[in-house]
């Protein structure tokens, strides 16, 4: 943390210098006091009119030493915080897909939004009061030894004894802190997942137990909040106890070693002085504690993926024969999808991936393409392991299209060919095969019309063309295909899957649509049944289902 504070060096010396002029305040102030309460001891009117005034300069000077302050200071905040989330969002998008999929999504938000959000809002404020603490503490205390120095060594000790008894609360609030965090992520995710299926909660009036669940999880997150604002609350009391019993007996010690004669004026600022060495240090433990951990929410959140992860990736990927699949075993924790599962993949082939509802079809895939790298066996590109060959070599080479298609503001160009270069005859070439140039006659611009967002102005069917043209025009080595032809209609859908399989590709495709005379040319059918994998040629896979259906 320290070091991301000191990256922009000069904003971080405007930074103090905002804090350190504070000082000259409190110091002006607390005289002001004193020299008003030594009136009280002359008696004198004149001294009161002008130390009166005195301290009326002084409260003027206080309000604009702090509205310079703050602006001193707003700057460096505003800038340090931007930089957290731009490198926050960075350190998430260049994540290795594996890496990546450690979280959910909404967790990712969570950490931009509300952690980034509470950070801004407490770690400075924090970070203010602790360095005028600091300041106070030290200013009081050298002030003190020209004073009164035996005063101030006993105050030194006194300081340090109640330094110790505040750093024993640290550890428990760092604790309850990162366990608000993970409560924040927790309850983002909830709702996010809530608001995704509404229309279908909706649609079977079960949106009341879900509603009861997000209940739930608000009171669980606002129950911590709670815990921890009342543990401070009270770390706080009883740091200020120990802070006023100490001013307790300070006042005993100076009054019981007053002489006749006494300046009221030195006695006050005396107190007032050694006072200011205790209560700073009351303070500090509680405000170190918020900067501590939001310091250690953030650097968990800016914290680069390990390099003993990317020392593994350093291989090209280079796909000429075969993909071997080799007594794959995985699980989503308890549930075990695929057991001991075995197949051979031969390049240029295409393969229809068949099971039952929640068989693990897309799982496969998601092994297949690197997603999930913590499974039993091995999957082997003409021999090498997959999980040694770079993610970013390998993800040059396949293309994927998926059932949820993202489309981001700019024109169906841009959309098509993510801001790379290609030849008008490959783009018109992907656009045709993908069933794209009914569309595109629609659209007064053609491929320079503009995409709302996530393509609001697009239907269901022509949002998946352009995610399928995407994919066509990069010529990949594989294409991965999960329900490409879902939400087409059956014309376009076998003008899209004959697309699909007339390219020079290996294709691995997940579809329950059967279209007949096309969906038949697929090489061979990949059955994933009780966390098997079969292999079967299409016309056996086909004479299965006949004598299936006869027999039904």
């Amino acid at each position: 943390m320290t070091a991301l504070l000191l990256e922009d060096k000069k904003g971080f010396i405007r930074y103090l210098i905002g804090c350190f002029i504070l000082l000259s305040e409190f110091l002006l102030t607390n005289y002001a006091i004193a020299k008003i309460a030594g009136v009280v001891q002359s008696g004198d009117l004149s001294d009161l009119v002008r130390y009166g005034i005195f301290g009326f300069l002084a409260f003027i000077y206080a309000g604009v030493v702090f509205i310079f302050s703050r602006l001193l200071r707003i700057g460096y905040m505003r800038d340090t915080t931007l930089r957290i989330r731009r490198r926050a969002f960075e350190n998430i998008m260049t994540k290795t897909t594996r890496s990546f999929n450690k979280k959910l999504k909404n967790e990712y938000i969570s950490n931009l939004v509300n952690d980034i959000n509470t950070f801004e809002g407490k770690y400075f404020h924090a970070l203010l009061n602790l360095i005028f603490g600091a300041e106070i503490y030290l200013a009081s205390l050298l002030i003190l030894f020209f004073l009164e120095w035996d005063l101030a060594l006993i105050m030194v000790v006194v300081s340090f004894v109640i330094f110790l008894i505040n750093r024993a609360f640290q550890k428990k609030t760092i604790r309850m802190q990162e366990d608000v965090q993970r409560s924040g992520e927790r309850f983002t995710v909830n709702i996010a997942n809530t608001f995704s299926g509404l229309e279908i909660l909706k649609l079977n009036r079960i949106e009341e137990r879900f509603l009861l669940g997000s209940k739930r999880e608000t009171e669980k997150l606002e129950t911590r909040k709670a815990s921890v604002n009342i543990f401070t609350f009270w770390q706080g009391r009883f740091s200020n106890f120990l802070g006023f019993i100490t001013t307790i007996l300070i006042l005993y010690y100076i009054i019981s070693d007053l002489e006749p004669g006494y300046d009221l004026t030195r006695v006050m600022f005396v107190i007032s002085m050694a006072s200011s060495t205790i209560w700073p240090i009351t303070e500090i433990m509680p405000l170190f504690n918020v900067l501590k951990s939001n310091a250690t929410i953030i650097e968990n959140i800016l914290r680069k993926e390990e390099e003993g992860d990317r020392n593994l990736e350093q291989k090209p990927y280079d796909f000429k024969k075969t993909i071997e699949v080799k007594d794959l075993t995985f699980s989503y924790g308890d549930r075990r999808i695929i057991t001991k599962g075995n197949v051979v993949l031969e390049k240029g082939k295409k393969y229809l991936l068949k099971g039952a509802s929640g068989a693990g079809k897309s799982t496969f895939i998601q092994l297949l393409s690197k997603v999930y790298e913590d499974y039993e066996g091995e999957i082997l590109i003409d021999g090498r392991d997959l999980r040694e060959i770079s993610e970013d070599s390998f993800n040059q080479h396949v293309s994927f299209i998926y059932q949820d298609v993202f489309l981001f503001e700019d024109s169906i160009r841009n959309n098509i060919c993510l801001y790379k270069t290609y030849e008008e005859k490959d783009i018109e070439k992907a656009v045709e095969g993908a069933g794209l140039l009914p569309l595109l006659e629609k659209k007064e611009k053609g491929l320079e019309e503009a995409v709302e967002e996530n393509g609001k102005n697009l239907s269901g069917g022509e949002r998946q063309r352009i995610s399928i043209a995407r994919a066509i025009i990069r010529n990949p080595q594989i294409l991965f295909a999960d329900e490409v032809t879902s939400s087409l209609d059956e014309s376009l859908g076998r003008l899209v899957e004959e697309t699909i399989l007339s390219l020079d590709t290996t294709v691995i495709a997940i579809s329950h649509r059967f279209y007949d005379g096309i969906t038949d040319k697929y090489d061979a059918v990949i059955e994933i049944k009780n966390g098997g994998l079969h292999l079967k040629k299409m016309e056996d896979y086909l004479k299965e289902v006949r004598v299936l259906e006869e027999n039904l």
